[in-house]
């Protein structure tokens, strides 16, 4: 059966197991790369409005020097190369606890994965429209809730991906996280101290 990216983006939202089980068999590269870059460029233009404005301020540079154009470009090339690195972590770590799937499956589940970044926009606008205090507190806790919807959607792609159960699909997408996180400032605590 073939699916188009709608009815794959239709099934992450509504049926994500089933969504990530046809993504790591099919791997619809075609279909993932564009939808990790359109959703990154809605997320990027919902949280930076200017963002050329905001690299002229970070590189001391005059208003109005800086094109949009290679930001965008150099966003567009950062967010899928940020998504290969997930991948190829996730991989390493699936494959030390012995799990069975493809890279090229995990990368595009998660190219997928990241479709919910397009509900920032309505998020914003919710933000805009409503008072500032009602409006913001509604924004962070909406975007609160979409970041951990991403995260459930990445543990769930990891379990499809590489046929776990859910405790060992966690424990993938928690073991990086512990590695980068908590154990770096944990050895410079303990150098610090000793």
């Amino acid at each position: 059966m073939v699916l188009g990216v709608l009815d794959v983006l239709y099934q992450v939202l509504a049926s994500p197991p089933t969504a990530f089980r046809v993504v790591s068999e099919k791997r619809p590269l075609g279909w993932a790369i564009p939808t990790a870059i359109f959703s990154s460029v809605v997320f990027a233009f919902v949280i930076l409005p200017n963002p050329h404005q905001l690299a002229e301020t970070i590189f001391g540079l005059e208003k109005g020097t800086l094109n949009i154009a290679p930001l965008v470009l150099v966003w567009l090339s950062l967010f899928p190369l940020a998504l290969l690195i997930q991948a190829g972590v996730l991989h390493a770590v699936a494959v030390l606890l012995r799990g069975r799937g493809s890279y090229l499956g995990m990368f595009c589940g998660l190219c997928f994965a990241s479709f919910p970044l397009v509900f920032f926009a309505p998020l914003a606008l919710f933000r805009a429209v409503l008072d500032s205090g009602a409006g913001q507190l509604l924004y962070n806790l909406a975007s609160l809730v979409l970041f951990l919807w991403i995260l459930v959607l990445d543990v769930m792609a990891v379990r499809q991906n590489y046929h776990f159960r859910l405790r060992r699909a966690v424990a993938t997408c928690l073991i990086p996280f512990f590695l980068v996180i908590v154990v770096p400032p944990l050895i410079v605590l303990i150098s610090v101290a000793f």
